[in-house]
Order: C-alpha cells, then sequence, then structure tokens
C-alpha cells in the first residue's frame, strides 16, 4: 500500500514534467515553463519524505509496553481461556478473554452485543475485555475489507511495525491459520502468549477481524525458530 504523500508526489512530478515539456517546446511560455519546473521540484521532494517518520524500532517498543499492561490485567484474574478476537468497536478491534470455560461457545451476536467495559458476562461466563496493541495500528492505516487479508497483513506486519519478513493466510472452511517468517520480536508474557497468542498472531488477529468483519478465537499457535503459525477459529 502506497502513502497517499507518496502518491501525490508521483503524481505532481509528472504533470510538472509534461507541463514544463509543452510549455518550452510548443508554447514558447516562460512562466509556465517555470511553473512546470516548480511542479516537478515539489513532487520529487515529496517522494524523498520518508515513508515511515515513526522508525519501526519505536513502533514496536510502543506494542511491547501495551502488551505488558494486558499482562498485568490478564495476571490480576488469573486468565488461562483463549482470546476471541472481535471486529472495531467504536473504532477499535476488541479481544474477549474467558475468565472461566465455558461448554457453549457465544456466538458473534452474543460477543457483538456484549457492552464494553472490562469485566461483562456472555453465556452466563464472565469474560474481561481488552483492547489488543494491534487495534490502532489498524485504525491508524484504516484498514478496510478492500484492503484485502494478505495485503493487510502484510502491510501492518512487515511493512508498518517490522514483526516479520514475511506472512502468509490460508482460510479454510472455519479457520484461519497464518503463516509468519521472520518473526523479529518473542512475548515473553506468559499470560499474554497463552490467551491471546505471541505479539506478531495477536496482532494479524486483529488485523483479520477488522478486514473480515468476522470474530477469530485463537486456537493454536507453532513455533519453530523464527516461524510461527496461528490457527483461528472463525467465530
Amino acid at each position: 500500500m502506497t502513502s497517499s504523500y507518496l502518491s501525490f508526489g508521483a503524481g505532481i512530478a509528472a504533470f510538472g514534467a509534461v507541463v514544463a515539456y509543452l510549455s518550452y517546446f510548443v508554447l514558447f511560455s516562460v512562466p509556465f515553463t517555470a511553473l512546470g519546473i516548480a511542479c516537478v521540484i515539489l513532487g520529487t521532494a515529496t517522494l524523498t519524505l520518508p515513508e515511515h517518520p515513526v522508525p519501526r524500532r519505536a513502533v514496536r517498543g510502543v506494542i511491547h509496553g501495551a502488551v505488558l499492561n494486558i499482562e498485568a490485567l490478564l495476571e490480576e484474574f488469573d486468565a488461562k481461556e483463549k482470546a476471541t478476537y472481535m471486529p472495531p468497536k467504536e473504532g477499535l478491534a476488541v479481544a474477549y478473554v474467558p475468565l472461566s470455560s465455558n461448554p457453549h461457545s457465544p456466538s458473534f451476536d452474543d460477543f457483538a452485543k456484549a457492552p464494553r467495559r472490562l469485566v461483562t458476562e456472555l453465556e452466563g461466563v464472565p469474560v474481561l475485555m481488552v483492547v489488543p496493541p494491534g487495534a490502532e495500528l489498524v485504525r491508524a492505516n484504516e484498514l478496510s475489507e478492500e484492503s484485502g487479508l494478505e495485503d493487510a497483513l502484510q502491510y501492518v506486519l512487515v511493512e508498518v511495525s517490522e514483526l516479520c519478513s514475511n506472512v502468509k493466510a490460508v482460510v479454510a472452511e472455519d479457520k484461519l491459520v497464518v503463516g509468519m517468517k521472520g518473526v523479529k520480536v518473542k512475548t515473553e508474557a506468559a499470560k499474554y502468549l497463552l490467551c491471546l497468542g505471541s505479539i506478531p498472531a495477536s496482532i494479524a488477529a486483529s488485523v483479520a477481524a477488522t478486514v473480515t468483519k468476522k470474530g477469530l478465537t485463537l486456537v493454536s499457535e507453532e513455533t519453530a525458530g523464527r516461524k510461527s503459525v496461528p490457527t483461528f477459529r472463525l467465530v
């Protein structure tokens, strides 16, 4: 996904080049030639602006800090169950972590209608609602269904945060499997890892919930070296 200001820069530079050429060789107009050259300079300067003004290392640092805050909540409530990620609610994707086991999995509507507060009940089971760190990244980059799931995952996990070097996604029946290579961050928060998955897996779930408009429950996550393959069940 190309940033809008880069598209603007390329467009204004191309426009300026055409205006300068026609003005100098066809219209013989010095003022319009100067205008075209000025547009070329402006467009070229725009293209040299950094695509990521905030360093990726700083982005990863902010994400890690958010994970530690959520880890403290999970420790306080002694959470042990797998989280369910839901599409944006009031602008941000959210994750619900059951505080006890539930033999009857809540439906999508149950999650969607749950009040936005720290602790609530679904099917008679108390659940903890948290805003995962990937939620703000998704909102800030204005991802939507038009983005395409794999393109959106690649953009957030590779280009914006550089949490991994490559990512693939496969939807099969009621499962979503995400394969990530070159993972560059480890999740040391044990409760977070147990309930919400690794940091890249958690952010991938937030992206997928936003783009697909579906809920996803973490099923498992397999890791080997710098590879990670989280599996989610679609709600």
